[in-house]
């Protein structure tokens, strides 16, 4: 009989213990994909958020509206101290605008890097577009822990560090499922999120109240 040292058993022991009695490796994976495949088919929403977004030892209370469909994209962000409303656009023919709150408008080929050179903020809306659904970008190595309905509770890509810490649950019928409270993080920059709301999109529907008092 071979006989194993008590620490391996130990660990042996620890990491039947870590997944739940029955699963494997395998059918983890299978319960992932399936919940990606779902959630790469939400590909409109408008979205409610807050943020608290700390760069460079700087603390800012961002709010947060983004209307997407297949093929719109509007990210509002309502700066802090009351400085007004930035505006991100895809524009019809490729590449994005940004509107500053004094009228100036910017356009270049990528909204995070617009965002940026623009105005300082350096958030990943490139990878958000993704992280916000609890998604790994496409075409970009990560890693990642899901649990057991295959729901991630971490991403790591791109430099980032994305921790789910909340899921809408099944009794908010637009949202079930879809995360509500994600933390980013990558060297000094943090943001965490709070999602309000989701909802389908109403791309032409007008909006007098861009930024509605949350409950």
């Amino acid at each position: 009989m071979i006989r194993l040292p008590l620490i391996v058993l130990a660990v042996l022991v620890l990491a039947a213990c870590a997944r739940p009695a029955g699963v494997s490796d395998a059918a983890a994976r299978a319960v992932w994909e399936a919940q990606q495949q779902l959630l790469r088919g939400v590909d409109r929403w408008d979205l409610h958020a807050r943020a608290a977004l700390r760069l460079e030892g700087e603390a800012y209370q961002v709010g947060i509206r983004w209307r997407r469909g297949p093929e719109h994209f509007t990210l509002l962000l309502e700066a802090p101290f009351g400085q007004g409303v930035i505006r991100i656009d895809a524009l019809p023919f490729g590449g994005y605008e940004l509107g500053l709150p004094d009228g100036q408008r910017f356009a270049g080929d990528s909204p995070e890097v617009l965002l940026e050179e623009v105005t300082g903020w350096s958030l990943p809306v490139d990878g958000l577009e993704y992280w916000i659904r609890g998604l790994p970008r496409p075409d970009s190595d990560y890693r990642y822990r899901s649990d057991g309905d295959g729901r991630a509770r971490w991403i790591r890509q791109d430099d980032w560090s994305i921790d789910y810490l909340a899921y809408f649950g099944d009794d908010v019928a637009a949202s079930a499922g879809l995360p509500r409270r994600i933390d980013l993080e990558r060297d000094e920059i943090s943001l965490r999120l709070v999602i309000e709301r989701w909802q389908a999109a109403e791309l032409d529907a007008p909006s007098p109240d861009l930024f509605p008092d949350f409950d």
